[in-house]
């Protein structure tokens, strides 16, 4: 009797030992969570639906970010911690003083080719083209003179009578904010119509509000290519009173770098020569002769302790200032501008009811206060780009550079935000984005503008909408989907929020032992569908190799075997279990593998061997054996 009570006491010890498993008898959410019992810490139990969330005791960083390998500079750029989602957006501040050139100048002048020069940016840069009014909003860009850093900002055509031209009140309006922010200003003219009253009035109003309040002015004269008759042409230029006209030619380059050395001269201040520098350096510690070779010494050695302090400074900062890009993208005229000065809080765009409104993508850095002090802020770069219409229905020519700027934005974008018109519903062009999106592995949001003017709601209309949104665009059924109006910026601040938790996603990390144990389970649910000729897919392993997006790679006998629908089945059941793929798209990798090399590499079948009863090493659980 003591002997059987004792063997029933060893083999609950043993079983307690163990990791158990519960099954749920209705599949249609499994969640898994490591036990916190102190007989089985690392053991994974099946949960039912109210408990979906994976606790933290398998290892916070395996699960929100890179691997801990001993590199913490790594993990910086890998993990992204979400702030606080009460902490408002502002405009972004910047500790640096860049100086900022504005380019001005009527309409058709060469102002975006002349910066594209500036900024070495004539792959991508601003859209150049052979007329009329192609840039509204004014673009900043970063270009480098002599080992200095600058921005050049590209404004539209500037004229005085709202006749002129198409917003002209609001691109004149753009440009006074370009002269309120510049350090110095730079007028284009067009050296070969010669001058014109348009060009008075300009010179006219920069010596009254630009001269006057100590900003430099200096004036450029484009197309003059000949080097022989540049300076002929830009001579009548004189009668504008704003110094000498430097004839430059921003498509061949010539003029340029002289035009950059007396810009450079007014922006920057005048360096102190090395020798007083160094005179300098040497009176703070009392030496005004020569110096001893003790005093050498100590001054060396001083000096090394500062360049290696320097340079850590520096690696934090290049590890803290990384900037989230958030792409504003969708069909034109459905308030993605509106959206932008919504959340900037100024007229960073120009909106009219007007489709096409936005020719160029706008940049708008904003940040969130970190509410930790000691912690920088989190800067986020939100793009606005031009309305994409349908691919037959684009012509070669600026629209053409339009969209190929948006698709762009799209592909250096760690989130999207997917506007969409509430009162027109999803159209086809919406489910064409989607499917970029969805293809280029990029984090969404969905955003339904115009919230405000739906008519006739109801208790149910806004359950109905999500339903029928969710139903129009399959390609992105995981993104979150936001309600709102720009106009009123009805949950405009939910948005922050959002992006937070996407960028969260798109860099979520899971352990091997966690994926495989849901791909188990999916396969023991839905083994992989027979087909005609008796083939059948067999599943061995998978793992994570990569995020943005979460990249996994799936072992079968055979990549052919594996339908579509079955792939949308692995990808439900992984969303269903796992919390954490939320709002972005997972990139499945299926390889084939061979049973022997599997067995070569040490990693035993997930489900055994075939032919073997279901027996064998049920890699990497070997606890189900």
């Amino acid at each position: 009797m003591f002997i059987s009570e004792s063997c029933s006491v060893l083999i609950l010890l043993i079983l307690a030992s163990q990791p158990t498993f519960a099954f749920n008898t209705f599949p249609n959410r499994i969640s898994y969570h490591v036990s916190t019992s102190r007989t089985s810490s690392s053991s994974l139990n099946v949960l039912n639906e109210d408990e979906t969330s994976i606790h933290s005791d398998l290892g916070q960083v395996q699960a929100d970010g890179a691997e801990d390998n001993g590199d913490n500079k790594l993990l910086k750029r890998t993990q992204f911690i979400a702030p606080d989602a009460s902490i408002p957006l502002r405009q972004h501040r910047s500790k640096s003083k860049t100086p900022i050139i504005a380019i001005l100048g009527r309409p058709n002048v060469g102002k975006s080719a002349l910066v594209n020069r500036l900024a070495s940016s004539q792959s991508g840069g601003a859209i150049v083209a052979d007329e009329s009014g192609i840039t509204r909003d004014r673009t900043y860009r970063y270009g480098e003179f002599m080992n200095k850093r600058f921005q050049v900002i590209d404004t539209g055509g500037l004229v005085f009578d709202d006749r002129d031209g198409l917003f002209a009140s609001q691109i004149r309006e753009q440009a006074l904010i370009a002269i309120s922010e510049a350090s110095a200003v730079i007028l284009v003219a067009d050296g070969m119509s010669g001058l014109s009253s348009m060009d008075l009035q300009l010179s006219e109003f920069l010596r009254k509000e630009v001269v006057r309040d100590n900003i430099p002015v200096h004036v450029a004269i484009n197309k003059c290519e000949s080097e022989k008759t540049g300076a002929t042409q830009a001579a009548e230029f004189w009668q504008l009173g704003l110094g000498e006209p430097h004839p430059v030619s921003a498509i061949h380059g010539v003029g340029t770098a002289e035009l950059l050395e007396r810009v450079y001269e007014d922006i920057f201040p005048k360096e102190v020569k090395e020798d007083d520098e160094v005179a300098d350096f040497l009176a703070e510690f009392g030496i005004t002769e020569d110096p001893t070779t003790d005093e050498l010494s100590h001054l060396s050695k001083r000096k090394q302790r500062a360049m290696r302090h320097l340079k850590n400074n520096l690696e934090e900062d290049e590890v803290e200032d990384e900037m989230l890009n958030v792409a504003i993208i969708g069909r034109p005229n459905v308030g993605k501008s509106s959206l932008l000065n919504k959340i900037f809080g100024d007229n960073r765009a120009i909106v009219s009811p007007m489709a096409g409104t936005t020719r160029d993508s706008i940049d708008a850095i904003m940040e969130k206060p970190s509410s930790d002090p000691s912690l920088p802020p989190t800067l986020y770069r939100f793009i606005d780009t031009a309305g994409i219409r349908k691919k037959g229905k684009i012509a070669f020519g600026p629209e053409f550079f339009m969209v190929n700027r948006a698709l762009r934005a799209i592909r250096r974008s760690d989130v999207c935000l997917l506007v969409l018109d509430a009162t027109a519903g999803v159209a086809e062009q919406d489910r064409i984005l989607a499917q970029k999106i969805s293809d280029d592995g990029r984090a969404c949001v969905i955003v339904c503008n115009k919230w405000d003017a739906v008519v006739d709601k109801k208790d149910d209309t806004y359950d109905k909408a999500v339903k029928y949104v969710r139903e129009e665009l399959p390609q992105v059924r995981w993104a979150p989907i936001i309600f709102i109006s720009a106009e009123t910026g009805q949950r405009v601040n939910k948005i922050s929020s959002a992006i937070d938790q996407a960028v969260v996603a798109h860099r979520k990390r899971f352990t091997t032992a966690i994926l495989n144990e849901v791909l188990r389970e999916a396969v023991m649910w839905q083994p992989p569908p027979i087909k005609r000729s008796g083939a059948s897919a067999k599943i061995y392993y998978c793992n994570q190799v990569s995020t943005r997006p979460p990249t996994i790679v799936v072992f079968c006998n055979d990549p052919n075997l594996v339908g579509d629908n079955y792939r949308r089945y692995i990808d439900r059941k992984f969303r269903e279990a796992l919390e954490g793929f939320t709002s972005t798209p997972i990139r499945w990798v299926y390889r084939g593998r061979r049973v022997r090399d599997v067995r070569r590499a040490g990693q035993g079948m997930m489900n055994g061997d075939p032919g073997d009863g279901g027996s064998g090493n049920n890699f990497p659980f070997p606890h189900a054996n």
